[in-house]
Parts: structure tokens; sequence; C-alpha cells
């Protein structure tokens, strides 16, 4: 199987990190072409049926699902500009940075799609309108398709990194890179993930930026042009990807499970010891103890022990009913 091989050196060890929040970029891109395929019918279905449905009613939409696919393709390659680096907070950050990219970079970036149509061209040289067209492209498809699952998207992302930084801070960064995604192999001082296609990445010393993506489905992307600042896209882990999908009127997790119960799934996407979640919900130790062991026989949380010290973590199920309950 095609692999990518990444080669770290003692300082990129120390420099690799991983995105905290949200990346709106890569989840657009990933979004786009989810709707090129059909994988991951279990989580995805729903929502692409939600998305094909509102586009019936919506020709706004419609021309969005037909034109984006030819900037951001599923193939082997798409722009790197579409998902440029940094952390930004908000969505309009990210969508100027995008537009922002030098003309000389945009040309040829998009010269290597092999797409000779009118749009796609127009892009490419750079004019203001075709720019503040594809901002205003992506934002209203951000809008449509990933706005409305934003509660899912960053409740499974959100338990993600928990899962990651817990394996970072107790087995240290080799032990993350060996679970980095499924498939992935840590040879120090090189980590190879299954890629698309065979290729090389050197870090020399300028470090990892990792980014779970909860759209991503396949395997981990890394921008085409190595000497961009090295990030790599993974697929978060599934034992936190909660399906996408229309969400249900009415539901409310305090009224499925109960306020403390509710309360105690919230705070284990973390990992909460029983001393702090007594002190965060205000409620009496024995009563804790009570609700934390209904919840473990129902297989929502896990309870670990490290000497008179208990942590609970939220399980695949409890991310189920935290996402489906409200």
């Amino acid at each position: 199987m095609p692999c990518l091989r990444i080669h770290f050196t003692e300082a990129d060890l120390g420099r690799t990190r991983l995105a905290p929040r949200i990346d709106y970029m890569w989840e657009i891109v990933s979004a786009v072409q989810l709707l090129q395929h059909r994988e991951g019918g279990l989580y995805f279905d729903g929502w692409r049926r939600s998305v094909r449905q509102e586009a019936l009613a919506d020709p706004r939409l419609r021309r969005l699902l037909h034109t984006l696919p030819r900037i951001a393709p599923h193939a082997e390659y798409f722009p790197d500009f579409l998902t440029p680096a940094g952390e930004y907070d908000e969505l309009g950050d990210a969508l100027d940075a995008v537009v922002s990219v030098p003309k000389p970079r945009l040309h040829a970036e998009i010269a290597l799609l092999g797409d000779g149509s009118a749009p796609v061209q127009a892009i490419a040289d750079g004019g203001a309108p075709a720019l503040h067209g594809l901002r205003t492209a992506l934002g209203r498809f951000y809008r449509a398709t990933v706005l409305p699952q934003l509660d899912v998207v960053k409740t499974a992302l959100h338990a993600d990194l928990a899962r990651r930084m817990h394996t970072y801070v107790h087995d240290g960064i080799e032990a993350m890179l060996t679970g980095i995604a499924p498939g992935a192999v840590w040879e120090p001082p090189t980590l190879r993930l299954p890629y698309a296609l065979d290729g090389d990445l050197y870090l020399a010393g300028r470090g990892l930026r990792v980014v779970p993506c909860y759209f991503s489905l396949m395997h981990p992307v890394a921008l085409a042009d190595p000497a961009l600042p090295p990030t790599v896209a993974i697929p978060i882990d599934p034992a936190t990807r909660l399906p996408a999908g229309e969400r249900r009127a009415g539901d409310h997790l305090g009224a499925l499970v109960g306020t403390t119960r509710a309360a105690i799934l919230r705070l284990a996407l973390d990992g909460c010891s029983t001393r702090e979640l007594i002190r965060r919900t205000g409620v009496a130790p024995a009563t804790i103890t009570h609700h934390t062991a209904i919840l473990r026989d129902s297989g929502m949380i896990t309870t670990h022990r490290d000497g008179a010290v208990a942590s609970h973590h939220i399980t695949p199920l409890g991310l189920q009913v935290l996402s489906w309950g409200g």
C-alpha cells in the first residue's frame, strides 16, 4: 500500500503539535470531497441526504455542489492554498487567508488541477471578482453543510483531542505518533502513514502540525508542497466520531439521562476525576459515586484508577448519547 514517510529530527519531535480547535478550511474541503463519494455511510449518509434535499430547494447550494468539486476534487491532489497554515478563531479570518495567497502561487497550484474551465481559470488568474466569488462560495457552503453539524463536529473533535493529549501526557510524543491514524507505523525517526501515493516529507526542524478533522475519512492528507509549513490532516479516531445528520427537535440530554448524569458526561469528555466531578457539579460524593456507577454500567463512561484517584472518560456510546441527546 502507498505510504507517506515523514522524517523527523529530535527538534521536530519537540515541535510537533496538535491543532487545538476546529480548522475551518480542512473541514470545508473535506466536506466538499465527502459529497463526491459514498464512503463512510454509517456516519455521513444522513448528512449527505440532508444536504442534497436542501439543494433541491436552493439553486445557490446546487451551484456550489457543482462548482466547488472542481477546485477541491476528491483526488490525489487539491490546491494547498485552500487549507492555509495557522490557527484561525473565526471562519472569516480563514477565508481571508485563502484569498490572500500570492498570485504566482495561486496560478501554479491551480495549474496542477489540469482543469481548463473558465471558472477555475478565472480563480487562477487571481482577479478580485473571482477571488471574492470563491470566498463567498466557501462561506455559503460552510453555512449550508458544516455549520448545522457544528455541535456534533466540535464534540467529536473535543473528545479526539482529549484522547490524543492523554496519550501524549502519559506515554509521550512517540506513542501519540504511533496511534495517529489506523495503519500508522513509527520507526524512529520516520513515521509511515497510509496514503494515496508514495512520498517523503522531511521536516528538517520545522516540526509538524497535526490537524484532527471530522469530515476527513479515508486517510491522512498532507500539503502537496513540502516547502510549506508541514501539516497533516488526520481523520478523527473512529471511537470519537459521531454521525452527522439532522438533529431531532425536542431532544434534551438532561431529560434523557438526568441533569447530574448529563453534566458528568460532558465533563468526562476531557477525562475528569471523582473529586473534580464533585467540585464542578456541587453534588455530594455518595451521589456522584452512584451516578458514575450507573453511567459505567450502561457503557457510557469508563473509570481508570491510579492509586486512590479515579478518573472517568466518556465512551463511544456516551458520545452518541451526548450528541443526539442535545
